[in-house]
């Protein structure tokens, strides 16, 4: 415990930063944070790991905060994990500025127990994006890897069901503390992950969703993974900026190829033409770790063609296109059975079969949290249960 509240005192005392040089710090303190506060200032100076402003900082900051944020966690019910414990993510361990803490609600297991891919994406994708986003994680997981993406709508969204409704473990890195819901529409979401992954953060509990702050853990996505493929993104989006980062971790990025003339392919498509390996299925992607990880990974259980269905239609965990839909065999026509669905799931899916319904009707008839509902029905379209019409109409599919 004495370890735990050390690390909680240097991260309240030097904050998040991505130019925190924690490898270097904790080298030139081997006793890790015990010895850093431990130590006098002039000890800590003449280390010459530590600017002005941050020597000021440890002299100022009391060890009471770390233990009101050690009795915040346990109110919370989160873990807290600093570099010395064995459950820190490893990939974390190899980058310069790793987080002095990391606090995660969840199964550690997820952290470490196989191999870590990323997979980000812009938040407006299309649904063929986001049908691809979900069935290359449900591959990649049955092939053996735990899925890292951020958590926001959109391109993450679509890997964390994919990873989550193929068995998996799926590892959700937020840009907020643990308790804040961002997006509110992933509330449900994150309680899933929390269930079967776990949901990550190097900002305390309180800390809001400010823009600044997303940047700043996109180097978490890539720094947890050993490679980050990027599904769908423009030439401007934040995801980019996660491939940049694997690029100066010295980890693989991957790009799904899209539309030359599309703005929101714009940025994968440059990722390519700059040496990013090119992706067409899970296949291209594992068989750059098949030598490296063989007591990891299954390539059996691998799909080598992202066009056609990963699974049996009545397992499909995504939303289908409706294009060619006509060539199906009539088994595939047929609506999965509703056995595994939630009170509210299954009350808007009866609402449904009465009539379309706006999201505000639907809302007004469940009287559902909006993050909750906004959840259950993305869960219920990416099941193909439901469709989403122009205009926030739904439909039973």
């Amino acid at each position: 415990m004495a370890n735990t509240i050390d690390y909680l005192w240097l991260h309240c005392a030097l904050g998040v930063s991505p130019s925190l040089r924690t490898q270097e710090l904790l080298s030139a303190f081997p006793g890790g944070a015990g010895e850093i506060y431990g130590a006098s200032d002039y000890e800590r100076r003449v280390a010459g790991v530590f600017t002005n402003a941050q020597l000021s900082r440890l002299r100022a900051t009391p060890l009471r905060l770390a233990e009101e944020l050690l009795e915040e966690c346990a109110r919370q019910n989160a873990h807290i994990l600093s570099p010395q414990d064995a459950a820190y993510p490893a990939c974390l361990l190899q980058i310069p500025n790793y987080p002095l803490v990391l606090f995660v609600r969840g199964s550690l297991e997820a952290l470490n127990d196989r191999l870590p891919l990323a997979i980000v994406g812009t938040r407006r994708a299309s649904s063929k994006s986001v049908d691809i986003a979900a069935r290359l994680a449900a591959d990649l997981t049955r092939a053996g890897c735990a899925v890292v993406s951020g958590g926001a709508l959109g391109i993450d969204s679509a890997a964390h069901w994919g990873t989550l409704h193929a068995g998996g473990y799926t590892v959700a890195v937020m840009g907020c503390g643990l308790d804040v819901a961002y997006p509110p529409e992933n509330a449900g979401l994150f309680k899933r992950i929390a269930e079967r992954g776990a949901v990550v953060s190097e900002f305390p509990f309180g800390t809001a969703p400010l823009w600044r702050n997303f940047p700043i853990r996109n180097r978490l996505i890539s720094g947890m993974s050993a490679g980050t493929i990027v599904v769908e993104a423009g030439e401007k989006s934040g995801s980019l900026i996660t491939a940049a980062c694997a690029a100066e971790q010295g980890r693989d990025v991957f790009a799904v190829p899209g539309d030359a003339f599309g703005s929101t392919y714009t940025g994968g498509n440059k990722l390519i033409r700059e040496g990013a390996k090119p992706v067409f299925s899970a296949m291209d992607v594992l068989e750059d770790y098949e030598l490296l990880y063989p007591e990891l990974l299954d390539m059996r259980r691998a799909e080598r063609d992202l066009g056609r269905p990963a699974v049996e239609p009545e397992k499909v965990a995504v939303k289908k296109q409706p294009v060619g839909a006509a060539s199906l065999p009539p088994a595939q026509k047929q609506t999965p059975t509703p056995a595994s669905l939630s009170p509210l799931e299954s009350k808007i899916l009866q609402m449904l079969s009465q009539a379309p319904l706006h999201i505000d009707q639907i809302m007004k008839g469940t009287d559902a949290p909006y993050g909750e509902l906004y959840s259950a029905l993305m869960h219920l379209e990416m099941q193909n249960f439901i469709l989403q019409a122009p205009g926030k109409i739904y439909t039973k599919a």
